[in-house]
C-alpha cells in the first residue's frame, strides 16, 4: 500500500471518532448516528467482520455508505481466508476496492480510505499534525502475522522491515506532532492479562504489544516530535478472565487509546449503546472520552 498524503481539515479545533473493533456490529443505525454528528474524520481500529471473508466484504460495504471521511485500518480477522479474500479484493489495496463502493455513481470519490503503512495529516485551527498508520493485520506478540500475506501486499518479510517502514514514515511526516494509527497497540504498556495491551489467552501472560510499533514511537520522540496519541484496540477491554482494561492510559506526555468495546452494540437496562471514543485534537492539546450513544433515547 502506497503513503498517502491526504489532509483532514478543519476550521477550528479537530474531532475524530475512534470505533474499536466491530466484529459485525456496525450498521444502518450507526450511519444515521454518525451523519448526524460534527466529527471530521472516523478512524476504524479493524476486526470488520465476523471470522468469514463473507462478513468482512458486508461489513465493509456498510462502512463505505459514510458520509464523512473515515480511515479503515485491516486488523487480523480480515485475513481469514487470504487466498479467498485476496480474490476479491484489488492488487495490493487491501479493502480499498470494497471501499469505493460507497458510491453508485463511479465518478464520485468514497470518503473511505484504507491505512496501513500510510500518513495522513490533519490541518485545524493553524497547527498540524501527521496521522502515521501502523502494521495492518496484526495480532500482537512477537512475531510478524501472516506473514506471506504481509510480504505478498505490502512488501513487508519480517518484524524488522515493519519497523525500518514505520520507521521511515516517521521521517517523512512533515509536522512536528504525530498520532499513531493502528489495529494492535504497541509494545510497553504492561505484562498483565489487564494491562491494555497484555495477553489475556496465554497462562504465562505477557506483553503482547506490537515492538515495531513501539519502536518507530521511541524513534519519533528521539528525533523531538511530540507523539501526542497512540490509537487501537484488538486487545478487548474485557478479558477472557472477565476483568476490564484501561481504555486509556498516560505515559510520557502521550494518551493511549484502547477502542476495543466488544460488544460495542450492548442492551444496557433501559437501551441499546453503540460504543467509540471521541478524540478531541486543538492546540491546547488532546482530550478522549468514550461515548456511549442510545439507539431509541
Amino acid at each position: 500500500m502506497s503513503s498517502s498524503k491526504r489532509v483532514y481539515s478543519s476550521p477550528g479545533p479537530f474531532r475524530l471518532a475512534v470505533v474499536g473493533d466491530l466484529h459485525t456490529h456496525w450498521d444502518q443505525v450507526d450511519l444515521q448516528q454518525f451523519a448526524g454528528t460534527d466529527y471530521h474524520l472516523l478512524f476504524f481500529t479493524g476486526d470488520l467482520g465476523g471470522g468469514t471473508p463473507e462478513s468482512t466484504l458486508r461489513v465493509a460495504r456498510g462502512i463505505g455508505q459514510l458520509d464523512k471521511p473515515a480511515l479503515v485500518m485491516p486488523g487480523n480477522n480480515d485475513t481469514w481466508d487470504i487466498n479467498e479474500l485476496a480474490a476479491e479484493l484489488a492488487h495490493q489495496n487491501g479493502l480499498n476496492q470494497l471501499l469505493s463502493i460507497a458510491s453508485a455513481r463511479e465518478e464520485q470519490f468514497s470518503p473511505v480510505e484504507l491505512c496501513g503503512y500510510s500518513v495522513h495529516y490533519i490541518e485545524a485551527g493553524g497547527y498540524r499534525v501527521a496521522l502515521i498508520a501502523g502494521r495492518p493485520h496484526s495480532m500482537g506478540g512477537p512475531e510478524l502475522s501472516f506473514p506471506d500475506y504481509m510480504a505478498e501486499t505490502y512488501a513487508v518479510e519480517s518484524l524488522e522491515h515493519s519497523t525500518e517502514r514505520l520507521v521511515g514514515l516517521v521521517e517523512e511526516a512533515d509536522a512536528d506532532q504525530l498520532i499513531f494509527l493502528a489495529h494492535n497497540g504497541p509494545l510497553g504498556l504492561g505484562e498483565e492479562p489487564h494491562d491494555m495491551w497484555g495477553c489475556d489467552f496465554k497462562e504465562d501472560g505477557g506483553d503482547w504489544g506490537d515492538p515495531d510499533l513501539s519502536a518507530a514511537i521511541g524513534h519519533a520522540r528521539s528525533t523531538g516530535r511530540q507523539v501526542l496519541a497512540v490509537i487501537g484496540g484488538h486487545m478487548h477491554l474485557r478479558t477472557k478472565h472477565g476483568t476490564e482494561r484501561p481504555w486509556l492510559a498516560e505515559q510520557d506526555g502521550t494518551l493511549y487509546i484502547n477502542a476495543a468495546r466488544v460488544p460495542r452494540i450492548y442492551s444496557g437496562s433501559d437501551d441499546v449503546y453503540r460504543h467509540h471514543v471521541s478524540v478531541t485534537i486543538s492546540d491546547a492539546g488532546l482530550a478522549a472520552e468514550e461515548i456511549h450513544l442510545p439507539q431509541y433515547g
